[in-house]
């Protein structure tokens, strides 16, 4: 029997700063890559009163490691610890 392995993240969504830190990317290469869509985002919602869609981009973190790890291990026995 294999075992689970255990990966802890800070929280299932960071900004794009948090997630540049966290993985060693340029604040730039992080927002291209949202741009993109090679990586998941929040929708932004229209504030009441607005006409425009505003705030920082919250990236999914959560659904990136899952798919980083799915990838790089080839199977799915791990579990991902929040917080």
């Amino acid at each position: 029997m294999n075992p689970v392995i255990t990966i802890r993240i800070p929280s299932a969504t960071v900004s794009t700063l948090e997630f540049a830190r966290l993985e060693g990317y340029a604040v730039d290469t992080v927002r291209k890559m949202t741009q993109r869509g090679q990586l998941e985002a929040e929708p932004k919602r229209l504030q009441p009163g607005k006409k425009r869609v505003g705030g920082k981009t919250r990236i999914l973190y959560a659904r990136y490691k899952e798919k980083q790890v799915r990838a790089n291990l080839g199977h799915s026995r791990f579990e991902i610890v929040i917080g």
